[in-house]
């Protein structure tokens, strides 16, 4: 069949209410298209290469459409039969954002509750070159999945099943969640060539591609790339099960940590540097999200950072982030709200241990800022010391979904976190004010693990003031601040803490430090 269209269109696709609904693919050149929805239809000519875009109007909330598109010159046409509109979102980043819901500790109550044949996931594949599908296994991924089967259900990404399911129940429309994302990959893979050449502070990762690039035995390298992938064992996939889940995973890291060596890596794999990494600059922007683009969202979520953060890229991650969220929007030709999760708190061990974490929830929090319609949510209450894949990611996808419903649908909802915004003395006491405090600060201790969150010197001594909420202030008391030259606070400032400051709706105020 000469006539085709990207993956992402297939049976079950939801797609974007409200927007123009872009549909692309190729015929024969010069070829008359017809694409329909339900009884709309748009038409257009493919190009001299056979290319095609034609542009649907913008439709309401809808369930049980037929979709086709059909070659005047050839007389061959695709069609789907349960097509939906209603709201998209894009899910993106590494493998706390591909994380499934089998994994979370949340799975089997999610597995007992209501079918719902209009909350549906699709997942890109994962292809690091062009042509990669003839070597791998890729019949788990390029469909999309319904949340009133249940083995589809596990494989729903934990974050994007835990806001679809919010944002089926305030909005009452189809809501379709899009996974693009590969763990162990780092922010520059998803951003585009040309924002990674005009952003300098991200001249280091050009110049490790172009050091790995110059260093492959060229031959080796892609003859090994195109050797077919064999099915993991059952075995393996158990070991992976376990991992994910936790298990045994204590023992490993303190085998990593008494073992610091790196494993040898083969001369060909996904991850080793070289022109078909999976971690080479743009690489995923290119085989992976530009395969979607530019169907039409209503916005973008993003959860990554762990790798820029192993490969000492933390330095300039905000302006990393800036690369990846303009290059998005450029690709998807539309401004589509980018809302980003901090990193939650981890320690690890060994190599893969975390080294500068709090400098990248900052750097997360200011280009979020920095950028026009961009959130970040806070865990900092959440995470696990061992585990960089915490294992109960509901909180992550509620407050995803509180910024949307806020910002996106306009809803009255508490959804922006605490945030420090002043200090001042006042003898024994030093009065902190937050913004987005709503009713008022709460104190809760309950997340465990939260002695060492809170810093505090006066003159370079640690002190352990007292603490209270008003309002939204913030309140330490000690004698020893009455005639301290300098008073410092820190909180939630290291790799591993836990978060006890929050508004009356359990949101946890952003880390902060102060000097006053």
């Amino acid at each position: 069949m000469k006539l085709q269209l990207p993956i992402i269109f297939g049976e079950g696709m939801v797609l974007q209410q409200g927007k123009k609904i872009p549909v692309w693919g190729t015929s024969v050149k010069n070829d008359r298209i017809t694409v329909s929805l339900g009884d709309v239809t748009a038409e257009t000519v493919s190009d001299s290469q056979g290319a095609f875009m034609a542009e649907l109007p913008p439709f309401e909330a809808s369930e049980k459409l037929g979709f086709s598109v059909r070659s005047g010159r050839l007389g061959e046409e695709i069609r789907f039969s349960d097509c939906a509109v209603g709201e998209v979102f894009l899910c993106g980043g590494q493998s706390n954002m591909e994380f499934i819901l089998k994994y979370d500790v949340g799975a089997e109550t999610e597995y007992q509750t209501d079918d719902d044949p209009y909350l549906r996931m699709f997942t890109c594949p994962q292809v690091n070159f062009n042509g990669a599908e003839k070597y791998i296994d890729c019949t788990n991924w390029g469909f999309w999945r319904r949340w009133e089967d249940r083995e589809d259900r596990e494989q729903f990404g934990a974050i994007p099943a835990y806001m679809g399911k919010i944002l089926r129940k305030e909005l009452g429309v189809p809501v379709g969640m899009i996974a693009c994302n590969w763990g162990g990959t780092p922010a520059a893979a998803w951003a585009s060539m040309e924002e990674i050449e005009n952003t300098p502070s991200m001249r280091p990762v050009l110049d490790f591609q172009e050091k790995a690039v110059s260093e492959l035995p060229w031959r080796a390298y892609y003859e090994a790339s195109e050797q077919p992938v064999p099915p993991v064992p059952e075995e393996m996939k158990k070991r992976m099960d376990d991992f994910m889940m936790g298990i045994g995973l204590k023992e490993f890291m303190e085998r990593m940590a008494a073992n610091p060596q790196p494993m040898p890596m083969p001369v060909y794999s996904a991850y080793v540097p070289g022109p078909r990494a999976c971690i080479r600059p743009a690489g995923l922007y290119e085989t992976m999200l530009k395969k979607i683009a530019p169907y039409a969202v209503a916005g973008a979520i993003w959860y990554q950072g762990e790798d820029d953060d192993f490969r000492d890229w933390h330095e300039f991650y905000g302006e990393s982030m800036k690369a990846v969220i303009r290059s998005w929007r450029k690709l998807f030709r539309d401004e589509i709200p980018f809302y980003q999760v901090d990193l939650a708190p981890f320690e690890g061990r060994g190599a893969t241990g975390a080294k500068h974490y709090p400098l990248i929830r900052f750097l997360q929090h200011e280009s979020s800022k920095e950028m026009p319609k961009a959130k970040d949510v806070n865990i900092i209450d959440l995470g696990d010391d061992i585990n960089i894949h915490f294992r109960d990611k509901r909180k992550a996808g509620e407050r995803l979904a509180g910024l949307a419903l806020k910002y996106i649908y306009g809803k009255d909802v508490k959804a922006d976190f605490p945030e420090f915004a002043s200090a001042e003395r006042d003898g024994k006491d030093v009065v902190l004010r937050f913004t987005d405090a709503g009713d008022g600060l709460v104190i809760d201790r309950s997340p465990g693990d939260t002695e060492h969150s809170l810093v505090v010197t006066a003159d370079g001594q640690e002190v352990a003031p007292e603490l209270r909420v008003e309002g939204d202030r913030f309140i330490l008391t000690a004698g020893a601040f009455e005639n301290a030259k300098e008073i410092s606070i820190s909180y939630a400032e290291q790799n591993y803490c836990r978060g006890f400051l929050f508004d009356t709706c359990g949101l946890p105020a952003f880390p902060f430090h102060t000097e006053i």
